[in-house]
């Protein structure tokens, strides 16, 4: 029990003023981070096949696929921010507001309580990576030596100045209620309505959900070190604190071998840094396009696509036409932002794919724009986020029928219908084509035998910890667990085999350029503890490079004693082949 001295000094040095600015401040980050990832996102997916797959050294390496991860990176760690700036909204009463973005493509956007020049707002377009590489560094910008005080109109010439304000504001928190029982603080509520997405709970462990104030402190702490660089942290004082050598402190970083693990020390901006360098070392010549010229690769192939209405060799033969694709996406953002915004209204993220034809989860929906945004890019348009009221969840279904005929990221009604038959019956559903464990399974349900369906059952994810249960992993890096770190080598790279949920490592369905992970022999290496012996280590150094879907097809065939595996079968709506050929890598 606080005292009554004690809580009117409190109030003094933390006034309703105070409370009124922190909350307008927590609400503005939510709404910058969210207006990020569409911008992010689109970049990303502009990489044309030909720069995806270009090698200067014969297949050594491939430095455009790694810029893209390196995009990736950047805009997947901004979900992650969106995540805890909505965890510290909700840990101070503010309910977050997903904005409700309506883009049409091409179309300028605003990027809200950001102001470079004084009176003129951040202004972007939705473009390939060329077109707002400019916008991306800008936005990620460090500041300079000093930061202004925190504003009544929350504007501000920096996202670093954003935040520093921010922090300030938290620190007046901390310094009047610190001392303050949680159950006697009018401000904070913890442990209320926080998220912890599957694949963020076990690849940034030492980042918490907000059970105490220090929990405040740590992940409004990880979004400004992971984004805006120590330097932000550092003039706040306080509680937050950064790396002296400027880089992520080691709790903000990934674990080791987790997708994007060999980017996370290194601040957002550094990273786009890197990209553009990347960008300007392998490009060729200029070509030209309708907004700007558009960077080639040495052979003269474009490295991006552009919205110049040229089709593009790229373009998926089963792709629906443009209009199609677009209006489709409209209907998915509009389900995906009121997803969110009943998610982190509540506290619960739904990310389940469900099992029925008319429930699309909120992976669905990520997951679309996986696909969608690229085929738009090969049809030489670029794609618009238009939201619209109402979007239910057969709305989306709907959409994703038009746009996903291969079932890339939604389920077909027959599958779905065969799915929630299994799941009533507890049937192993499975990660691959060929890996079904009899006849009937398989997406679609037309194996004959085991190890001939056409292709995945599992639920649809598409990075590691994502799978809902055994047997759902399609591996290519290191898998973890939250509180156990990187796990042991015999849990490691053995795709259609992990036992539990979120134990699974990477996407389902497997595509064939998918492979163990390139980079992974340092964490291999670098682990300890029982089990890592330098023979275990060594088998698993012998599989980086090897293709993922072969691998699980040799322990399926061990696993069932099957000295000569079928052929899986296909049919034109089932035709798992072309499906798997449709599913970008994740590792590569």
């Amino acid at each position: 029990m606080t005292s009554t001295a004690a809580l009117r000094t409190a109030a003094q040095l933390f006034s309703t003023n105070d409370a009124k600015l922190l909350k307008a401040h927590l609400q503005a980050i939510v709404k910058v981070e969210f207006m990020t990832i569409p911008l992010y996102l689109t970049a990303v997916y502009s990489f044309t096949e030909a720069a995806l797959a270009y090698s200067p050294d014969q297949g050594k390496t491939t430095p455009l696929y790694d810029a893209q991860q390196e995009v990736l990176s950047v805009a997947v760690q901004e979900m992650l921010h969106l995540q805890l700036a909505s965890n510290i909204c909700n840990a101070f009463g503010v309910t977050p507001q997903i904005p409700q973005i309506n883009v049409k493509p091409g179309q300028v956007i605003v990027v809200p309580h950001l102001e470079p020049t004084p009176g003129k707002p951040f202004t972007t377009t939705i473009g390939n990576l060329p077109d707002v590489m400019a916008a991306l560094i800008a936005i990620e910008k460090p500041a300079g030596g000093s930061f202004p005080p925190p504003n009544k109109e929350v504007i501000y010439q920096s996202i670093a100045d954003l935040y520093h304000a921010t922090l300030v504001l938290l620190n007046r928190y901390m310094r009047a209620y610190g001392g303050v029982a949680p159950e006697d603080d009018p401000h904070f509520r913890p442990n209320n309505r926080q998220v912890n997405y599957a694949t963020f709970k076990s690849t940034y462990p030492m980042i918490p959900t907000i059970a105490t104030r220090a929990d405040v402190n740590t992940a409004a702490n990880a979004i400004t070190d992971q984004g805006e660089g120590g330097l932000v942290a550092q003039s706040a004082g306080g509680l937050f604190r950064s790396a002296p050598s400027g880089d992520v402190l080691p709790q903000f970083q990934p674990v080791a071998g987790s997708r994007f693990a060999r980017w996370g020390a290194l601040s957002h901006y550094t990273r786009f840094v890197d990209v553009q360098a990347v960008v300007a070392k392998y490009q060729g010549h200029s070509g030209t396009a309708k907004s700007a010229p558009v960077p080639t690769l040495p052979s003269g192939q474009p490295m991006f696509y552009a919205a110049n209405n040229v089709k593009s060799a790229d373009l998926p033969s089963w792709a629906p036409s443009a209009t199609a694709l677009q209006k489709s996406a409209s209907t998915i953002w509009s389900f995906l932002t009121d997803t969110m915004q009943k998610g982190f209204a509540k506290g619960t993220l739904e990310t389940g794919s469900g099992q029925t034809a008319t429930s699309p989860g909120f992976n669905d929906a990520m997951l679309a724009f996986k696909y969608i945004t690229p085929m738009l890019w090969q049809w030489g348009k670029v794609i618009g986020y238009q939201y619209s009221a109402g979007a239910t969840g057969a709305d989306a279904q709907k959409a994703m029928d038009t746009a996903d005929p291969l079932s890339l990221f939604h389920w077909d009604e027959t599958t779905a219908k065969l799915r929630a038959k299994w799941a009533k019956g507890g049937v192993a559903l499975n990660a691959c084509q060929g890996l079904n464990e009899c006849s009937g399974r398989g997406w679609g349900g037309i194996a004959t035998q085991k190890g001939d369906g056409a292709c995945a059952t599992a639920d649809l994810h598409t990075c590691g910890g994502n799978n809902d249960c055994s047997a759902q992993g399609g591996c290519g890096f290191l898998s973890s667990l939250p509180g156990t770190g990187v796990l042991g080598p015999a849990d490691q790279w053995i795709p259609g085999e992990n036992v539990g949920k979120a134990t699974g490592g990477c996407q389902t369905p497997i595509g064939p350029k998918q492979v163990f992970d390139r980079t992974a022999a340092a964490s291999i290496n670098a682990q300890t503890g029982e089990g890592w012996t330098p023979e275990a280590k060594a088998a698993l150094i012998q599989m980086i490079g090897k293709p993922v879907w072969d691998q699980a097809r040799t322990l399926f065939a061990t696993r069932n004693k099957i000295t000569s595996l079928p052929t899986p079968q296909s049919s034109k709506q089932f035709n798992g082949t072309n499906r798997r050929a449709a599913v970008a890598p994740t590792s590569k």
